[in-house]
């Protein structure tokens, strides 16, 4: 069996040491400092900072991952969209436990969410899908999300028809939110020495508690 080479070790930890003052005064909320972290992030120049890749499970348990996009931040945790009868739509409705993590190369940070899924109400939806360049919409309503792609000429032919609507088109019933309502979070910067810096949080029924994790 091969080593792992140096090279590549490095490049998955990265080198950069950034800011991390939540770790020695922790606020009494995570979400106090996944926004201060968001918003740092820019300044580090992270390409793609809300690319959650986002873990659900089926009914017998099976992992499947996909990266989603975090939309906005709610009063509970992240939210983002996808349709109903897709795969992850799909998922957590049999199980509405799921799993994601953020990392961010460009300033040798991640952060792992965990929590329960909720979908919001349409009227969120609706506002959301009216948020997005109308030059989405109309593949999100042509396409049936993770059903098998039978014809890639006609799928293109039914956007392009829909395209053909001066301006926004309605939501289609299937497309929603989601909630991921946060049970646990973990933030993890990058150290000297490999002595990582990580701050977890749990909910309890007092709110949240903090501790420290070894690297």
């Amino acid at each position: 069996m091969m080593g792992v080479n140096a090279n590549i070790s490095e490049s998955l930890t990265g080198t950069i040491e950034a800011p991390f003052p939540e770790f020695e005064a922790p606020p009494a909320n995570p979400m106090e400092v996944l926004r201060n972290w968001l918003e740092r992030a820019r300044r580090y120049g992270v390409r793609e900072p809300r690319a959650l890749a986002l873990a659900t499970v089926d009914g017998q348990g099976r992992p499947s991952t996909r990266i989603v996009v975090i939309a906005e931040l709610g009063e509970r945790g992240v939210v983002f969209a996808t349709h109903a009868d897709s795969q992850k739509g799909r998922e957590l409705a049999q199980n509405p436990w799921a799993s994601g993590v953020l990392y961010w190369r460009e300033s040798s940070q991640q952060i792992i969410l965990n929590g329960r899924a909720e979908r919001l109400p349409d009227e969120r939806a609706d506002a959301q899908w009216l948020s997005r360049p109308y030059q989405t919409h109309p593949m999100s309503i042509a396409s049936r999300q993770s059903e098998t792609l039978a014809d890639i000429h006609a799928l293109r032919a039914a956007a392009r028809r829909l395209a053909e609507t001066d301006g926004p088109l309605p939501r289609p019933p299937g497309y929603c939110l989601f909630e991921l309502c946060l049970e646990s979070v973990e933030f993890w910067g990058n150290g000297t020495e490999r002595l990582h810096e990580r701050l977890r949080y749990d909910r309890d029924e007092g709110g949240w508690k903090h501790r420290y994790l070894q690297p």
